[in-house]
């Protein structure tokens, strides 16, 4: 291994790490949830530009040295993906709700006589 593979197994693995630390700091909320994937996206985009520098082997030993790191990452990316498809789906539930009560209000508004009676008890 050359002191220039070195220098590149260990910002790679640094750019991981960074990953997960972003990924196990996330908040739990759906404004930095993107934020933190947009993030990780510039690091993987950094690191396919160090992959460059390595040849076929030297990529296979970086994985098979940093698997656990990898799987790390891969794991908590993909909870994080979750979570926000099912708020993702929850919003989507809430804006039908809140567009049927709309819909409710504005079919009832439109009509000259109301459905309901008004009775003075």
């Amino acid at each position: 291994m050359t002191p220039s593979t070195n220098t590149i197994y260990i910002l790679k693995k640094e750019h991981l790490q960074e990953m997960l630390d972003r990924l196990v700091n996330w908040d739990q909320s759906a404004d930095s949830a993107q934020e933190v994937l947009d993030q990780n996206q510039a690091t993987i985009e950094e690191i396919i530009e160090l992959d460059k520098e390595l040849s076929p082997d030297e990529l296979s030993n970086f994985t098979e040295n940093n698997r656990q790191l990898i799987e790390q990452v891969i794991s908590v990316q993909e909870q994080l993906i979750t979570i926000i498809k099912k708020e993702s789906h929850e919003l989507s539930k809430q804006m039908k709700q809140v567009n049927k009560r709309d819909k409710v209000v504005s079919h009832y508004m439109e009509k000259e006589e109301s459905l309901f009676v008004d009775r003075e008890v």
